[in-house]
């Protein structure tokens, strides 16, 4: 009993040894916001951060409509994917300027668990009946499940690595892996995307060699090509790099860049919308 009682209060010595500022400098290591709020100028860099933050905003609406697709799920819950990792970095980020945001990579490892475990061909579900929830239907609902859970089996694994502090780690990572790594992810969006500039209907394809598979169904069903997808495509790519070199050039010059994205995707909602009510009214 003796040595049970020496035991416990060894343990509430440590425990009152325990100081707060002890507490207060852990909580600052592990929360940077409480680091950078209390000295940030208000004054100086409100306005400026306010700006960046509405252009990388704008910016987030397309890129969040175009991961979700990437997704296989419904448009708009890339909006809502795009709205907390910002918040959670802002609080746990050690980065004050860096952007963040929705990645291409993670949408299309999504895909592959959303596509595997809800096919486009399900007999199990309907894409007719409603759920009642936003208007989506049983289908649409259960693909938004499995990406919910992939994305939210991702997060805690980030959070085992950030209480691990795994991040140390990346410094084995050396700069060809990560060029090479950078330089296969943007290959296999482009591939992923593919389809949509050429306007062709193709089934989802994965595993190992999907990437020559897909360029190999592409190449063999050439013909269904549409020529308008194709056109719209290119002039939409030419008109993105255009103004961002000037955005780039001229930057020093304008004090707000032109958010190209959103205003491509805005004349072409207008024009799809004038076509197809055209469509109709002539049919």
């Amino acid at each position: 009993m003796t040595g049970t009682k020496r035991k416990r209060s060894a343990v509430w010595r440590k425990i009152h040894a325990v100081h707060v500022e002890d507490i207060k400098l852990w909580c600052i290591r592990k929360l940077p916001i409480l680091k950078w709020v209390p000295i940030y100028n208000w004054k100086e860099n409100l306005i400026p951060d306010t700006v960046s933050g509405m252009m990388l905003a704008i910016q987030q609406v397309t890129q969040g409509l175009a991961f979700a697709v990437l997704s296989s799920v419904h448009p708009v819950f890339g909006l809502y994917g795009s709205f907390f990792p910002v918040i959670i970095y802002a609080i746990f980020g050690m980065g004050r300027h860096v952007a963040t945001g929705t990645f291409a990579l993670t949408s299309l490892i999504s895909a592959n668990a959303v596509e595997r475990l809800v096919p486009s061909i399900s007999t199990n579900f309907t894409t007719n009946n409603n759920s009642g929830v936003l208007g989506l239907s049983e289908f649409e609902m259960q693909r938004i499940g499995v990406a919910a859970a992939v994305s939210f089996l991702g997060g805690l694994i980030q959070v085992a690595m950030f209480l691990l502090h795994l991040g140390s780690a990346t410094f084995l990572l050396t700069e060809p892996v990560i060029s090479a790594m950078t330089t296969g992810a943007a290959t296999h969006v482009v591939t992923s995307q593919v389809k949509h500039l050429l306007g062709m209907k193709m089934p989802y394809i994965s595993g190992p060699l999907g990437f020559f598979h897909i360029y190999a169904y592409i190449f063999e069903n050439i013909r269904s090509v549409q020529l308008e997808a194709l056109l719209l495509s290119l002039l939409s790519i030419v008109v993105l790099v255009l103004v961002k070199e000037l955005n780039e050039k001229f930057k020093r010059n304008i004090k707000v860049v032109l958010p190209i994205d959103l205003v491509l995707v805005s004349m072409k909602s207008k024009i799809s919308l004038f076509a197809l009510q055209g469509f109709q009214w002539f049919n």
